[in-house]
């Protein structure tokens, strides 16, 4: 099978589960939970920009040296 149908195949499926998953309030409540408790915050998360930040300037800076 070519690559672009197995995409489409895990968007359809991550589609229809977070349908299920968004119509029970008690899985959906436990998931916004999970969410709110994996996020950062504060300095952690002024620390992960930063270095998100470094690294796709890294990226583009050596797409631009190594590319002539």
């Amino acid at each position: 099978m070519r690559p672009t149908y197995w995409i489409l195949i895990l968007l359809t499926l991550s589609a229809v589960v977070g349908l299920f998953v968004s119509r029970d309030p008690e899985r959906s409540a436990a998931l916004s939970k999970m969410y709110r408790d994996a996020a950062f915050t504060g300095e952690a998360r002024q620390i992960v920009l930063a270095l998100l930040a470094v690294g796709i300037g890294g990226f583009i800076v050596y797409l631009t040296m190594t590319r002539r």
